[in-house]
């Protein structure tokens, strides 16, 4: 007479390589999914950049603030406070407290200047974040993703293979 055992493991057995078997169809559906939904985040993101570049260049035609860095901000109210205190001096009395004043700040302006200058040269030879506008740090990122989806989309294709 054969045991309750006996009829248990082939069944087992069975059920698990019908298990095996649909998860791994289920797997191979999972990444057909998976590879369509990296390519339409692909296309959206390449779409996203176009429009971020797009914004770029009109923001830095019209000259806004969005399309400037921090470092390039700071050069020209710089140059705009050099400018209004070089106005102020020639409105001065020669010899007068103002005057000297004055000269003081024209000095402290051109120093502050030329060091800001400096920061931009470094921070954009050293590729920071500080030397880039927000429009461009966008479009970086934008990139970035983009890159990203790639190594995703290879990733699926070689699991579905």
């Amino acid at each position: 007479m054969a045991s309750r055992f006996q009829f248990a493991v082939p069944a087992a057995v069975g059920a698990l390589t019908l298990g095996s078997a649909l998860a791994h169809a289920s797997a191979v559906t999972g990444d057909t999914a998976q590879l369509k939904e990296d390519r339409a985040a692909l296309i959206r993101m390449e779409k996203q950049l176009k429009t971020d570049e797009a914004t770029l260049k009109s923001d830095a035609k019209q000259g806004r603030l969005a399309a400037k860095s921090e470092d390039a901000v700071k050069i020209g109210d710089d140059r705009r406070a050099l400018a209004g205190e070089k106005q102020a001096l020639a409105a001065d009395q020669p010899g007068s407290a103002q005057m000297k004043a004055d000269k003081a700040a024209v000095v402290r302006d051109e120093t502050r200047l030329k060091a800001d200058e400096k920061t931009l040269k470094a921070d954009t030879r050293e590729g920071k974040m500080a030397a880039m506008s927000k429009d461009a740090e966008k479009i970086y990122q934008d990139r970035q993703y983009i890159q990203g989806e790639k190594k995703d989309i290879a990733a699926d294709k070689s699991r579905m293979e």
